[in-house]
């Protein structure tokens, strides 16, 4: 019962993205999010793994800075091919990280959102306020078939706070992921 409801946040912003209601005003890019590039979507020159366990993408070590982790890594929460890592500073916070759907697909899905630059790659960053938690995504360009997801939800925090422990979260996990 406590995964469902450490989940309901996230559970929510993946149910909802695909359809929801426009929020007033724009994502925040925090310091690390660039501008996008200015040529078609920019992809990394690494060769990924074929298979990849989302749960090794990010370490406790890198949710220190949002109180650390609550208990172990969840495989498949939200969704299929995320793992979300509930965290200690309130009962819903949480981050997540797994391989997705093609960015131009996200996009499309996320019309509030904008396009960003993650270590050279394309990104898009979309934030929306679900049940008193700013929760963001970042999904960044890995190949023309699939991207990387993180995401973050944190109970109080503002967009410009939240994207900017995102982009720490998405550059652990993107530099774990081209390292292989």
């Amino acid at each position: 019962m406590i995964a469902v409801r450490r989940s309901a946040p996230l559970l929510l912003l993946c149910a909802v993205t695909a359809c929801s209601t426009p929020v007033p005003g724009e994502p925040v890019p925090a310091v690390g999010f660039q501008e996008p590039p200015t040529r078609a979507t920019a992809v990394g020159q690494h060769s990924l793994p074929a298979s990849v366990d989302p749960c090794t993408l990010l370490t406790p070590e890198d949710l220190v800075a949002l109180g650390g982790t609550a208990g172990p890594p969840r495989p498949d929460q939200p969704m299929p091919g995320v793992c979300s890592y509930p965290l200690t500073s309130a009962p819903a916070n949480a981050a997540a990280v797994g391989l997705y759907h093609p960015l131009e697909v996200v996009a499309a899905r996320q019309p509030g959102g904008v396009a960003v630059e993650v270590e050279g790659r394309s990104a898009w960053l979309y934030c929306e306020l679900v049940d008193g938690h700013q929760t963001c995504t970042a999904t960044t360009a890995l190949a023309p078939d699939r991207s990387l997801l993180t995401m973050l939800t944190v109970e109080g925090a503002s967009a410009a706070d939240t994207t900017d422990h995102l982009f720490g979260l998405t550059t652990a996990a993107l530099h774990r992921l081209t390292s292989r």
